[in-house]
């Protein structure tokens, strides 16, 4: 009797082995809203003052969705921004989700997860290649992208805001909020009341701001310090 022998192939992602390096830095700068000393209209249930920490990252673009193929399996790259990850001496390695989150890296042939975008410094070939936790990639030529710098608001840092809630009579009502990684902290959550007949400037914790023009739809203003701003006064 002949003994059969079956013998299985799994599947693997053809390509060169590199592993992501997740080594990159993102710059955190502080920014306020509105400018300083800029007259603002700002309506009810807007915000007055913001004071918040600004991610500044290097990403990779691409203008038009990127298919990267291998044998009958492919992967998309949606249209957008890719937050780098870090890099090694020849290669950097960026997110397979975009900046804004609303761009993926996908496949509709092949369960196997992309962890993200690989590409070669010296821009050799144009290549981009698709990174897997397996330290494999799928690799293609000749394909478009550019890179640039993209700015997210931390979702994990302090924040503070004067709200405007319009006006009776002679007064305004502020509302003030702070959030915590992303989250209102309803202990930090207040709300104030100026009477403009006594003065046009208001002061919340260190806030300082010229009242222009009030009414009970909008305020005109400018801010003359934010929270953490040193006086323009």
């Amino acid at each position: 009797m002949k003994k059969i022998i079956v013998t299985t192939i799994p599947f693997i992602l053809f390509g060169c082995v590199s592993d992501i390096k997740y080594n990159y830095t993102a710059e955190v700068v502080e920014k306020s809203y509105p400018e300083l000393n800029v007259v603002t209209t700002t309506y009810i249930g807007d915000d007055l003052v913001r004071q918040d920490k600004v991610k500044i990252m290097d990403a990779i673009s691409f203008a038009n969705t990127t298919e990267v193929t291998r044998l009958n399996h492919s992967y998309i790259i949606d249209a957008g921004d890719y937050p780098k990850l870090g890099e090694d001496k020849t290669h950097l390695f960026f997110a397979a989700k975009s900046a804004n989150g609303n761009a993926i890296v996908k496949t509709y042939t092949t369960p196997a997860a992309p962890i993200g975008i690989r590409v070669r410094k010296d821009n050799a070939n144009n290549e981009v290649c698709i990174s897997f936790i397996t330290g494999t990639d799928f690799c293609n030529n000749n394909k478009h992208y550019s890179f640039k710098k993209v700015s997210l608001t931390s979702q994990d840092t302090f924040q503070q805001i004067l709200i405007y809630n319009g006006k009776v009579g002679s007064k305004i009502n502020i509302s003030y909020r702070e959030f915590n990684n992303d989250m209102a902290r309803p202990a930090f959550s207040n709300n104030a009341e100026y009477d403009l007949s006594s003065s046009k400037t208001i002061r919340y914790k260190g806030a300082v701001i010229q009242v222009i023009e009030a009414t009970n739809q909008y305020i005109k203003y400018k801010v003359l310090r934010n929270f953490n701003t040193p006086n323009q006064e």
